[in-house]
């Protein structure tokens, strides 16, 4: 790799094609590019930790993909950024590091200049941390440091949930979906007049459930 190249755009680069180049990577490199991106995931700082565990990063992918794809992915992130111009933060097409450790760490599709403010924005919302197993009727999602966490809002008192969310969590699929599921919930809703989740307690269980019915057969 041209050591002026900032691996951390490389990276970036990697997310922004990472439909694509996905299916390039056997098994066994996706498992040495998951290794690596964990331990970038948690190094701590900007120093040399952080910017080997890059290079590793970058290095796995380049050797495993085609010699063709691998000059073009050098190419294209040489054209977009150098250390001394773009640092940590570099992305590409508004993908960077934190993109790719998403979606090959968490399976988070939630990346990107279109679908990362909306990850932001209800990650932002109070939640309660989650560990082990949980209730695949509960709304679980996954922040940028892979800490999985819950929407207060599901819950009634401490950690037990409204029955109401469970139901209609079912019914619009938060356990395939629950980025969608967490916005359909904290975004305003013609059919109910304001939030979904700004009726929990207020006795309106049958407008909710109507709503995710309505939902369902759109």
């Amino acid at each position: 790799m041209n050591p002026q190249v900032n691996p951390q755009v490389m990276l970036g680069a990697v997310a922004a094609d990472w439909p694509r180049l996905s299916l390039l990577l056997g098994p066994a490199a996706l498992d040495r590019l998951g290794a690596r991106l964990e331990r970038l995931r948690t190094a701590d700082g900007t120093g040399p930790t952080v910017a080997r565990a890059a290079e590793d990063a970058v290095r796995t992918v380049l050797d495993a993909l085609p010699d063709d794809e691998a000059s073009l992915l050098r190419r294209g992130a040489e054209g977009t950024g150098r250390y001394a111009e773009s640092g940590a933060t570099a992305t590409v097409s508004g993908y960077g590091v934190q993109d790719l450790c998403m979606l090959v760490l968490d399976g988070n599709p939630m990346v990107g200049p279109v679908l990362g403010p909306v990850r932001d924005r209800l990650l932002a919302e109070p939640a309660l941390p989650v560990e082990g197993a949980a209730d695949p009727r509960l709304i679980v999602l996954t922040g940028v440091d892979g800490v999985r966490r819950a929407p207060a809002f599901q819950y009634e008192a401490g950690s037990m949930p409204w029955p109401v969310v469970l139901d209609v969590n079912a019914l619009i699929g938060a356990d395939r979906d629950p980025w969608g599921a967490a916005d359909w919930w904290l975004s305003a809703n013609a059919w109910t007049g304001t939030t979904p989740a700004g009726l929990l307690g207020r006795a309106r269980d049958p407008e909710l459930l109507g709503a995710a019915r309505a939902l369902g057969e759109w």
